[in-house]
């Protein structure tokens, strides 16, 4: 049912415990694929605004040179890519950048990419305290109706 699954993790390890868990239940119940997806916050280069030239690959003028991203994003998505392997469960690990506004285009792109027959989202993809004006990433991708399953992990409990 599900043979590719797309996980959007954060950059936090504690916000993707829920999400690994709830892909990991999935993954085993379907012998599925898991690629996990960490998209970092990208800077846009003036240069690329006003000439149109150097643009990443997905075309959004957004820096993603290896030296641009954090070294601990980069062992987050290798702790979750070891912790999936170990639970025997086929995981590949992605780290792209895009502008703040872009997060859910991204996911979408690589959804259709890769195919996914499910895209899981973890709690830290909802609209948080400050941002009550804007869309949250999950319902932005929610909104665009693709054509596969959407996961939305809750929250840990309060205590």
């Amino acid at each position: 049912m599900y043979d590719r699954i797309l996980v959007a993790i954060d950059a936090t390890p504690s916000h993707n415990n829920i999400t690994l868990q709830r892909a990991e239940t999935f993954a085993q119940r379907w012998a599925s694929i898991v690629h996990l997806l960490h998209v970092g916050r990208g800077h846009i280069v003036p240069g690329d605004i006003t000439g149109g030239t150097g643009l990443s690959v997905s075309g959004h003028g957004v820096v993603s040179a290896a030296d641009d991203t954090d070294v601990r994003e980069r062992e987050i998505v290798q702790q979750a890519v070891d912790k999936l392997s170990a639970a025997g469960i086929e995981a590949h690990g992605e780290l792209v950048n895009a502008t703040e506004h872009d997060i859910a285009e991204v996911i979408l792109q690589r959804a259709e990419e890769l195919k996914a027959d499910l895209i899981v989202l973890g709690h830290e993809h909802h609209r948080g305290p400050g941002n009550v004006f804007r869309a949250s990433v999950a319902e932005q991708v929610i909104r665009h109706h693709p054509p596969c399953s959407i996961l939305l992990a809750r929250p840990p409990h309060s205590v």
